[in-house]
């Protein structure tokens, strides 16, 4: 990795320089680098009665249904602090901050990590983790479920967590040069759907260094 290149640029590798310029503003963070992009928008959330009690017990996941409801997200990297490690830091932080009118301030953070190729994982608290992976289409974003996994000690271990809360999908469909949509859900072969977020963002801020 060329660390004056975006860790997404090798997630998508041949496909990065096919991206419109919104996603490429989305995912311009550099790793190891105090890069920041921050969007901002409204989300439908749909959390289901079961993952609502677990998220209220672990913390692991939103516990709160709304609609419309205000939200902003900061992507950001290891900050440059550990540039000297040896090893090339691949991590992707998401600080989500919803703005519930009832509740107040909710914040919701995970961690990303690049496997390989277009593999991640998006990790929440106590090391549980979604692997997915990451794909352009030509018109959207495409995160397919590929498993989950509990990191323990260093090892990743595949946990059978879809018996639960069932298959994750999501897609970021580029509308302008600093907006776009997205949706997620997790759904359930019996269950139907556990979770889902639907709505609109746009780029407020992106500071890296002037590349975008």
């Amino acid at each position: 990795m060329n660390p004056n290149d975006p860790i997404f640029k090798s997630v998508f590798g041949k496909d990065w320089d096919n991206l419109p310029s919104v996603m490429q503003k989305h995912y311009a963070v550099r790793p190891n680098s105090d890069d920041q992009v921050t969007v901002k928008g409204k989300l439908d959330i749909k959390i289901s009665r079961f993952v609502s009690l677990m998220a209220r017990f672990t913390g692991m996941l939103l516990a709160h249904s709304g609609d419309a409801i205000p939200v902003t997200v900061i992507f950001r990297s290891d900050d440059k602090s550990d540039k000297n490690r040896s090893r090339q830091s691949k991590s992707f932080y998401f600080d989500r901050i919803f703005h519930f009118p009832d509740k107040g301030d909710i914040t919701f953070r995970s961690r990303m990590e690049h496997v390989k190729d277009n593999i991640l994982i998006e990790f929440m608290r106590f090391g549980i983790g979604w692997k997915l992976s990451y794909q352009w289409d030509g018109e959207k974003v495409i995160l397919q479920h590929e498993g989950y996994v509990w990191q323990l000690f260093g090892w990743m271990i595949p946990i059978p967590l879809s018996l639960i809360m069932g298959k994750g999908y999501a897609e970021e469909v580029p509308l302008s040069k600093d907006r776009f949509s997205m949706w997620t859900h997790a759904n359930h072969g019996l269950f139907g759907s556990t979770f889902g977020y639907a709505g609109e963002f746009k780029v407020t801020e992106v500071s890296c260094n002037g590349q975008y």
